[in-house]
């Protein structure tokens, strides 16, 4: 058996209140699960404070070429200004977690029961832009966006739901 070379996974101190759902060794088990076919090219996966407030979390983000951001977040419930879309209330939910809309839609709560938010992090967060990832990697143009943003956004939630279930057959 050959031994692959992971990516260097790094985490700076989530600030006071917030927290990483997914640590360094939940990164770490998915990627050895996942193999050299997912990391070929990625050279870090940083855990690291969100650079800014805003209404709805920061989740990650892919900074071409190979450098994966996974932010800190606040514990839940999260609690939302306004509606989410139909479209993100499904992804939350299939994600596991339980999605209310209060004050007459003024909030939405987004509470997440047990390890649904360590592995909504997991996959749908991390397996995502590794697919981002993937798409830059295999087309040969590692700094520029090589699709559409609707394709990109496609493969890499085709990406994420098939590691999901793959990982769950295992």
């Amino acid at each position: 058996m050959s031994v692959f070379r992971l990516p260097r996974v790094t985490a700076t101190r989530a600030p006071r209140g917030w927290y990483y759902p997914a640590n360094r060794s939940d990164i770490v088990h998915l990627l050895r699960f996942f193999g050299p076919e997912v990391t070929y090219g990625l050279k870090s996966i940083e855990l690291i404070p969100a650079p800014s407030l805003s209404k709805r979390p920061r989740l990650g983000a892919l900074v071409v070429p190979g450098q994966i951001k996974l932010y800190a977040l606040r514990p839940s419930p999260w609690v939302l200004t306004g509606t989410v879309s139909n479209a993100e209330r499904q992804r939350l939910t299939r994600a596991g977690a339980v999605v209310s809309v209060v004050g007459g839609g003024l909030q939405t709560t987004v509470d997440w029961p047990g390890d649904t938010l360590r592995d909504f992090v997991l996959f749908d967060v991390l397996m995502h832009e590794i697919g981002h990832h993937i798409v830059q990697q295999y087309t040969g143009n590692r700094a520029g966006r090589v699709l559409r943003t609707r394709d990109h956004e496609a493969f890499a939630e085709r990406f994420a739901r098939r590691c999901r279930e793959e990982f769950a057959r295992s």
